[in-house]
């Protein structure tokens, strides 16, 4: 990398941690891209060559936070785990975790702000994708999962089903009934496949 690019990447990181602790502190309504300049010592034409818009930032912080988990998912992958357990650590983090990340780093205020609240969630949702592309990668290299079956169409699956954990996030039973979302998803609704 030259001097240019690590500058650029300087401040593009200025940005987005400027960005976080003002969507934290002011919400991401009140957040001006002038405020988050001021904040990162930048022009505010640099945030609009960099990312675009104050939405495209929302995308960049969410990797940012989530950059720890996102390893974790590697190193259990890269791991002497059984596939399956592999899998169900996966699940477990990604559920767990990002959730815990998401309510320690945000106010619940900001975590309700519609335009925010949607731009966290797609957000979520392609971080999560990346983590579980690796594994069905994996899981058909090692023939778990049958290799004619669509990468996407398991993926939007995961999706839908990560849509109703997200529906029971305030629920009493939330870590049984997220167990049970990932059962359905496994094996299906008549329950673990015999070998």
């Amino acid at each position: 990398m030259n001097q240019y690019q690590k500058t650029t990447e300087k401040k593009k990181q200025a940005i987005v941690q400027a960005a976080l602790r003002l969507f934290k502190d002011k919400g991401f309504k009140e957040t001006s891209i002038k405020s988050i300049a001021e904040a990162a010592e930048v022009s505010p034409v640099s945030i609009y060559n960099y990312f675009g818009s104050k939405d495209n930032l929302v995308a960049l912080c969410v990797n940012d936070l989530f950059e720890e988990i996102a390893q974790q998912a590697e190193d259990i992958l890269n791991s002497n785990l059984d596939f399956k357990t592999k899998l169900d650590h996966a699940f477990a983090l990604c559920q767990e975790k990002m959730s815990q990340q998401i309510s320690e780093y945000f106010q619940d205020k900001l975590v309700k702000e519609p335009t925010f609240s949607t731009l966290l969630a797609k957000a979520i949702t392609a971080k999560k994708r990346d983590i579980y592309r690796a594994y069905i990668k994996l899981g058909k290299e090692e023939g778990v999962i049958a290799e004619d079956l669509s990468t996407e169409l398991i993926l939007n699956v995961m999706d839908a089903l990560n849509g109703m954990g997200n529906q029971l996030a305030h629920s009493d039973n939330l870590e049984t009934e997220v167990e049970q979302i990932h059962q359905i998803f496994l094996y299906g609704i008549l329950g673990k496949k015999k070998s």
